[in-house]
């Protein structure tokens, strides 16, 4: 999802790119609009865990999205020849949340107080620089936070709760199972 020439996020302007490549061959084509993973999300949260503080960049909606769910969506894409004819509509979870919102789902979920703090975009760069992530990447990485500001990932849309027969895994249970299983998570039995 967020395909576009103009995007804030350079792997978006290169799907955008090659979307365009595909139409001029002239042959038939389908592009999956994934929605932007939620296996990111629980990354963004790895030194939260010890400390309690998301610390991030500011932040847009996201309509976070399971490789499980997108992967049975392409299964029923590719069973379904044709069904879309070029790009499809996003695939995406039913809510797209904000890491103030993840902060109060991580709380729900583990029964620890999560907090959500802005970062200045140079000091999160520099500090991504410094844990040894090449600069042009570390730019690049903003790119997903500017990209979220601009609402190009805030689009909750229902084709793939249409292609699944049923609602997509939401935050909560991705946000439960990630964190039962790390280090240092300390969920409640609740």
């Amino acid at each position: 999802m967020g395909a576009g020439a103009a995007s804030h996020f350079q792997a978006c302007r290169d799907h955008a790119a090659t979307e365009e490549i595909l139409r001029g061959c002239g042959v038939p084509f389908t592009a999956l609009r994934n929605g932007f993973y939620a296996a990111s999300a629980t990354r963004f949260l790895d030194h939260a865990l010890e400390t309690g503080e998301i610390l991030l960049p500011a932040d847009g909606p996201v309509a976070w999205t399971t490789h499980a769910d997108l992967a049975e969506a392409t299964a029923a894409v590719l069973a379904d020849e044709g069904r879309f004819e070029g790009p499809t509509p996003p695939l995406t979870a039913s809510l797209a949340l904000t890491f103030d919102d993840i902060a109060a789902l991580a709380s729900e979920v583990t029964g620890r107080r999560f907090t959500r703090s802005t970062a200045h975009e140079a000091d999160f760069r520099d500090q991504l620089v410094a844990q040894g992530v090449p600069a042009h990447y570390a730019d690049q990485f903003l790119g997903i936070f500017a990209a979220a500001r601009a609402g190009e990932f805030a689009t909750a849309d229902p084709a793939l709760a249409e292609l699944l027969g049923r609602e997509p895994v939401g935050m909560r249970e991705v946000l439960g199972e990630a964190l039962r299983e790390a280090p240092g998570g300390h969920p409640s039995d609740g």
